[in-house]
């Protein structure tokens, strides 16, 4: 009877510490880190896959991560140069300049990673031209010092109110006085039937970089009389509305 009763005990004792086990290894697999998302919700949702795929095949970094780093600020690009083209027989050459221009990153949500965006440059007619081109909603990806910020925007041209639908990315490295290799991009998504005929294809594109490395942090976001002499005499006036027209 006592044999009985001892064999009963290290069995019960037995099933106790397998069952610990199960429940102990069960918990540390509900704690392990789920793997994170490469981008937000918000681009899952609004950028498609072949469309990341296509500016990465354009030359562009596109870094993905849900902790980018802090972005706002004002940045002078210049000299921006096109590296890649997707347009067929495309007016503009790999190495033409386009001209100069400022962008103002304002308002960043750190929980939603969206971010206004807004642009200044003059118009190929000498004429200043500010643009919020992100005010409806620019969603941020990155990781540490690395950032990409996509923005789909509806853009309108000045002289012939052609329509369009694109999506316009900036990728780089964030540091204390600017942004590091700067390179920019758009794809066109939708021309609306492109009634004029002057815009480039849908789901092609252009990819453009800041050609000395570095895109310098300022504190005003008013352009100069000397940036408007410099983009003239360098960039053969072509400006930020013949990123998405066909010349």
């Amino acid at each position: 009877m006592k044999t009985t009763t001892l064999f009963q005990q290290i069995f019960s004792l037995r099933l106790v510490l397998i069952m610990g086990v199960a429940l102990t290894f069960g918990a540390c697999k509900n704690n392990e880190p789920q793997p994170e998302e490469p981008f937000s919700e918000a681009i899952r949702n609004n950028v498609p896959q072949e469309t990341i795929d296509k500016i990465r095949e354009m030359g562009v970094d596109v870094n993905e991560g849900t902790r980018p780093p802090a972005l706002e600020g004002i940045y002078w690009l210049s000299p921006m140069v096109m590296t890649h083209t997707e347009v067929p027989n495309d007016y503009y050459k790999v190495g033409h300049r386009f001209n100069d221009y400022k962008v103002r990153l304002y308002d960043q949500d750190a929980k939603k990673l969206t971010i206004s965006l807004d642009t200044k440059n003059y118009t190929f007619s000498g004429d200043l031209r500010g643009e919020a081109i992100g005010q409806d909603g620019a969603y941020i990806a990155g990781n540490g010092n690395f950032f990409t910020i996509f923005i789909i925007t509806e853009t309108k041209h000045t002289y012939n109110s052609t329509r369009a639908r694109m999506l316009e990315v900036y990728s780089g490295e964030m540091t204390a006085n600017g942004i590091k290799n700067l390179e920019n991009a758009i794809v066109m998504l939708d021309d609306y039937g492109d009634e004029n005929d002057d815009l480039i294809p849908v789901n092609t594109g252009r990819a453009f970089y800041d050609s000395d490395g570095f895109s310098e942090t300022g504190n005003t976001f008013r352009l100069a009389s000397e940036h408007h002499a410099n983009a003239s005499e360098n960039a053969t006036g072509d400006s930020r509305e013949q990123l998405f027209t066909k010349k």
